[in-house]
């Protein structure tokens, strides 16, 4: 018993003079241990910052053509020539166009009168005539189913007794031309010939009887057939005039004859003969010489030169995938160009591709900034470090990014409070490469820890959690 009192007496002793030592020592006696850092939770302002390189471009080139064919009648600019907007740089020979304007309006001219003429009804002699025609191709047809009538038999089998009668007559003179020894040898011949002649004739005749009996060919009747079809739809036609797909198709070819002089006459007009700068610039490409200007031919729409805008430029930067969602076309953007690295420029977003890209495996997309006015020679190509302000925030609670952790319970701090640690939940808002802001859990002037070593601090002054 006595010895558990004596142990029991030392260990009071014991706990009495460490907390007696404790308590007189000061606060601002403990030290960090080596390799613990800290800042100072502050309030100021912040950029959220999206940063990247490119190069200038121009922001505006077009290409520079004729919108009509013809003869180069004169060029009034070199290449590399500053022009402005609205200058004449070339025209054409307008000769052809007017040539062109005319031919076009002739072709008007006959389309009209073809419309007229398909909304004109046929005259009255006109369908009689087709009448009369269909009647007599009917009747042509009837008469060669129908064959021969008596009449034509009779006319037939006179035909070849007046032959007969003929051949007889001629036999009779032949005979007596030959029986008298003074007659000539021609007129002996002659006379023999008239009587083949008449021989001939017999035979056709009677040929021409025998074809009365027999039926009538099937190519004659298929033609007889045709005629009567040809004669019937003439004079449907004319009945059924005006036709309405007639006068459609008159009107869709007066509307296309119009199209054309319109054409033809905007050629003639600056636009089509005459080739004007769209904007101010430089003609960084011309095809056309002064020289040879007569001996030139151009293409509609085919390129002759291109102009590029000298007053406006652009810069285009590709943005990678994990950023691109917070750059908003209208987002402030500071520019410095690697030609003037002392010149801070500005310039807003202006565009934002839709589509990326994969550049090196790494998914980005194209993003245009317009450069805001300014007096530094600019020029295409040049190398540019941007800026792109996302989002901004004034005289807000910031805290270093090196303070900041992170778990599955969230974001947080280790703030040193009377030489311990204490862990503090924060919620953070904008941040940048520095610094990000606190929107709760935080005070400024309290103290956080940035970094320390990987050994456990709590096993020194820092006992607390």
């Amino acid at each position: 018993m006595k010895r558990v009192g004596i142990i029991i007496l030392v260990i009071a002793v014991l706990a009495s003079s460490w907390w007696l030592y404790t308590q007189d020592r000061e606060p601002a006696d403990a030290q960090l241990p080596d390799g613990v850092t800290t800042a100072q939770v502050t309030r100021g302002d912040i950029e959220d910052r999206v940063s990247s390189t490119g190069s200038v471009i121009a922001g505006r080139t077009e290409a520079l053509s004729f919108s009509t064919a013809g003869r180069v009648a004169e060029v009034l600019v070199e290449k590399d020539d500053q022009v402005v907007a609205g200058q004449l740089l070339a025209r054409l020979d307008v000769e052809d166009l007017e040539l062109r304007l005319r031919q076009a309006e002739a072709a008007l001219q006959i389309s009209e009168a073809q419309l007229a003429r398909a909304q004109k009804e046929p005259a009255a002699e006109e369908i009689a005539s087709a009448r009369a025609a269909v009647a007599s191709a009917s009747a042509g047809l009837q008469d060669l189913r129908r064959g021969p009538t008596e009449q034509d038999k009779e006319l037939a089998r006179l035909a070849i007794d007046q032959a007969k009668n003929s051949l007889w007559a001629a036999q009779g003179s032949r005979d007596a031309i030959a029986g008298n020894p003074a007659a000539p040898g021609g007129q002996k011949d002659q006379a023999e010939a008239q009587v083949l002649n008449a021989e001939v004739q017999v035979q056709i005749a009677e040929l021409r009887y025998q074809q009365l009996f027999e039926p009538p060919k099937a190519s004659a009747v298929a033609q007889a057939e045709t005629q009567l079809r040809q004669a019937e739809a003439n004079l449907a036609r004319l009945l059924s005039q005006p036709s309405s797909e007639d006068i459609a198709v008159a009107e869709a070819q007066v509307a296309q004859a119009r199209i054309n002089v319109d054409i033809a006459r905007k050629a003639l007009t600056d636009v089509g003969a005459n080739l004007t700068a769209p904007f101010t610039g430089t003609l960084i490409e011309w095809d056309l010489d002064a020289d040879a200007a007569m001996t030139r031919t151009v293409t509609p729409n085919v390129p002759v030169g291109t102009l590029v805008d000298t007053e406006q430029h652009d810069i285009r930067v590709n943005i990678d995938e994990t950023e691109i969602g917070k750059v908003q076309v209208g987002h402030f953007v500071r520019i410095t160009l690697d030609a003037f690295p002392d010149d801070l420029i500005t310039g807003r977003v202006s565009r934002i591709g839709l589509v990326g890209q994969s550049m090196q495996g790494i998914i980005v997309y194209p993003v245009e900034i317009e450069i805001d006015s300014n007096d530094l020679p600019i020029r295409p190509q040049m190398t540019a470090a941007v800026d792109i302000v996302a989002d901004s925030k004034q005289d807000v609670v910031l805290v270093p990014n090196r303070a900041l952790r992170r778990d599955q319970q969230g974001v947080y701090v280790e703030v040193v409070e009377n030489n311990t640690l204490r862990r503090v939940d924060i919620r953070v808002g904008v941040d940048n490469e520095q610094s990000t802001e606190v929107l709760s859990g935080l005070e400024p002037g309290q103290i956080v820890v940035t970094s320390r070593p990987r050994d456990n601090l709590f096993g020194g002054p820092f006992g607390g959690n």
